[in-house]
């Protein structure tokens, strides 16, 4: 739900007896922007489909451009859909590349249930589905991962090849974000208890052999996953002699760095550096 959106200042009400609130439905009602919506440039094909994988089924989006050098994965937050912020998604990623958004088990079109070995089986299925394709053929290979995302964006390519990956405020691991969510006054007496099957996921070790060039983007204003996080993942990469850069995006809460006016030559760069590769 957005704040509401008053038409006078509130000093304005307390002074005077003849000022007025307004209260509109779109102050509780904001339209989706789902990838039907989206508005790309000339040239682009978005198909939208179901993919049958075995007993699942997975929604895709795949967006084309018969003269891109680049496909973009793009792995979704913990509540990305397809439906919703799918739109915003091709926007902001269609620079000269293609692009691949889908839904994660039990959301939007993708059946089963989410979990972290179904999370990366369905990423890995729409990798192997969206390269054997002849659209894809011969195009460079990235893979974009957004918070959890990210997460599953650094496991995926530890089994399947990538030129280039793009972290967007990800975690090093479950348990540091964890940590980083408890306030410092409660850290002696509140500890964080990871479920079993999320201990073990470390971005970081994940990409120690990752032999791509690694984006990481990070901004200290955002509130959900801290941006000493991904300091930390890129001190520990390039300990490791991996091809990381890290920018640094001031004044942006978490998701909101794509609304950045540098945003876009941010990812342009990143994306010529990977089609420049021997």
């Amino acid at each position: 739900m957005h704040p509401l959106k008053f038409s006078v200042p509130l000093a304005l009400l307390a002074s005077s007896g003849c000022a007025h609130l307004d209260v509109e439905l779109a102050t509780f009602m904001t339209p989706d922007h789902g990838t039907r919506s989206a508005k790309l440039p000339a040239g682009y094909i978005v198909e939208n489909y179901v993919l049958a994988q075995g007993t699942q089924s997975i929604g895709v989006t795949h967006a084309r451009h018969p003269h891109s050098g680049t496909v973009v994965l793009f792995c979704g937050g913990d509540t990305f859909h397809r439906s919703i912020e799918g739109g915003a998604v091709l926007e902001a990623l269609t620079l000269d590349a293609d692009v691949v958004l889908f839904d994660y088990p039990g959301y939007g079109d993708t059946t089963g249930k989410p979990g972290t070995e179904t999370i990366l089986d369905t990423a890995t299925a729409v990798y192997d589905h969206i390269f054997s394709r002849d659209a894809a053929a011969g195009k460079r290979r990235v893979v974009y991962g957004f918070s959890l995302g990210g997460m599953v964006a650094a496991h995926l390519v530890q089994d399947r090849r990538a030129d280039g990956l793009v972290l967007e405020a990800t975690p090093t691991t479950v348990a540091d974000w964890a940590r980083s969510r408890i306030p410092l006054a409660l850290k002696p007496v509140v500890k964080a208890r990871i479920e079993p099957q999320l201990s073990g996921i470390d971005s970081v070790a994940a990409l120690e052999q990752f032999p791509g060039k690694v984006l990481l983007l990070a901004s200290r204003a955002d509130e959900i996953v801290p941006a000493r996080l991904s300091f930390e993942m890129e001190r520990r990469l390039k300990q490791a002699h991996r091809d990381v850069r890290l920018i640094e995006f001031p004044e942006r809460r978490h998701g909101a760095i794509v609304g950045s006016p540098a945003y876009a030559a941010t990812l342009r760069n990143f994306f010529e550096r990977v089609r420049a590769l021997p």
